[in-house]
């Protein structure tokens, strides 16, 4: 099985035309045990089915691997999970992995149609220039009844798959593949509930676009990584003008953000430098909501202390104005 793999037809995945992807803290994946950055672009993706329960959301299938399986899941009602994300191997297809994406329908198709839903988001020509090897384009559901099955499945028989917490309004978050994250060196697991916030600005460039943000976060990332030596980008969340937010370290890895309080708080900050001036409605509305979501899935305890980093260490983060901003904003302590 698997023996017709598709290959990619465009080097390059372009931000407007990619599906919604839930990023691994919105389902509450598990740290990986380690990871392999897998050579980019890949010529070949290849398409599974879980073999298991029909399922809204992943967890984990525990095999003793260093993670879960595939690159990316697709639920039955189109909603993109993601797996090991776009730069790291993934263990879906021996012998094939180091050159190829995984992508995974949630269910088991060998009699059972797909729904279109689940169609959708992997359609090659309309989403992710995907083109099945040898083939013209054409719409994805006109080559379902050609046999392709999957390769080596992660999964055999059914794999228990259970939902993750969500939390109510949740923001929508860009993730760390969105992004084009590098890879942490490595991960240090966070307690949680933490019991605080911390509010930081990167003081520096804001930026007008998902792009230009994406561009700006992985400037960040590589100033954190290389410049000061750390694992990974410092903050857990980022937040750009327009109210995106960008996953960094995510709910469940400790961050880099306050010296002293990282294994007890998350740190969210926002993209800019927010001394004579404040940020958007936008952008302090989706913080809001950001720390409510953390609360309802459990990443922060219900009675949390907000504070700003220049609470805790000595700076002027994040800046005179959103720091105004912060003094009035609920459970916000001056002297945590």
């Amino acid at each position: 099985a698997g023996d017709a793999p598709w290959l990619l037809s465009s080097p390059s995945l372009h931000e407007a035309s990619c599906p919604s992807i839930i990023s691994r803290s919105q389902w509450g994946a598990r740290a990986p045990r380690n990871r392999v950055h897998l050579k980019t672009p890949v010529p070949y993706v290849i398409i599974h089915d879980t073999a298991g329960d029909h399922c809204t959301s992943p967890a984990f299938c525990r095999r003793g691997w260093s993670d879960i399986g595939y690159n990316f899941l697709i639920s039955e009602d189109g909603r993109v999970h993601e797996g090991r994300g776009w730069s790291t191997m993934g263990a879906h297809a021996k012998n094939w992995n180091h050159k190829s994406l995984g992508f995974s329908f949630l269910g088991t198709f060998s009699s059972a149609w797909v729904p279109s839903a689940q169609i959708s988001p992997a359609r090659p020509r309309e989403e992710l220039g995907i083109l099945p090897a040898g083939l013209p384009p054409s719409p994805l559901s006109s080559f379902w009844d050609t046999g392709l099955d999957p390769s080596h499945p992660v999964s055999e028989g059914t794999c228990p798959f259970s939902p993750p917490p969500h939390g109510t309004g949740c923001p929508t978050i860009v993730t760390r593949s969105q992004w084009r994250a590098r890879a942490p060196r490595n991960r240090v697991q966070l307690s949680t509930p933490a019991p605080y916030v911390i509010i930081h600005h990167t003081a520096g460039s804001s930026c007008t676009s998902q792009a230009s943000c994406s561009q700006l976060v992985r400037g960040i990332q590589n100033y954190h990584m290389d410049s000061k030596g750390w694992a990974d980008i410092g903050y857990n969340f980022l937040i750009d003008g327009d109210g995106r937010v960008y996953e960094g370290r995510g709910w469940s890895t400790m961050g880099a953000h306050a010296y002293g309080w990282n294994h007890k708080s998350l740190g969210f900050s926002f993209l800019g430098t927010f001394s004579s001036r404040i940020p958007k409605a936008a952008a302090l509305n989706a913080a809001q909501s950001l720390i409510q979501c953390a609360v309802s899935r459990g990443s922060l305890s219900s009675s949390y202390t907000l504070t700003g980093h220049r609470n805790v260490n000595p700076t002027e983060c994040p800046g005179n104005a959103l720091y105004r901003v912060i003094t009035q904003w609920p459970r916000f302590k001056a002297k945590p």
